[in-house]
């Protein structure tokens, strides 16, 4: 089972207990909260390389750059070809992608 997203009971249960847990169990969830998001940092940069590789073969058939094509997508100036739909998902997934990856590195890096 794969979670994205942490129920706010789980957040409530390890809050509380950092907050009033002892030492060391503060540093045993903490340490592993962190080896979780170092996981996921890296599972999050392999996504990258390849919706980033797949971006790349859009780009060389269509002469364009992503972020100038996803410009032109998002004003309406190309049309809806089933080619640039499937360019645009892996662009937006690029972009979502690297949000996820800045917000997991300001909190493995802090």
């Amino acid at each position: 089972m794969h979670i994205t997203v942490m129920s706010s009971e789980y957040v409530k249960a390890i809050n509380s207990q950092l907050s009033h847990g002892l030492e060391f169990e503060k540093k045993y969830i903490e340490s592993t909260i962190n080896k979780m998001l170092k996981v996921e940092l890296g599972m999050v940069k392999r996504e990258l390389k390849q919706v980033k590789n797949s971006l790349a073969d859009f780009e060389k058939r269509h002469k364009m750059s992503s972020d100038e094509f996803y410009e032109k997508f998002n004003a309406g100036k190309l049309g809806d070809d089933r080619e640039y739909i499937k360019w645009y998902a892996y662009k937006d997934t690029f972009n979502k992608l690297m949000e996820r990856l800045k917000e997991i590195e300001k909190v493995v890096h802090a």
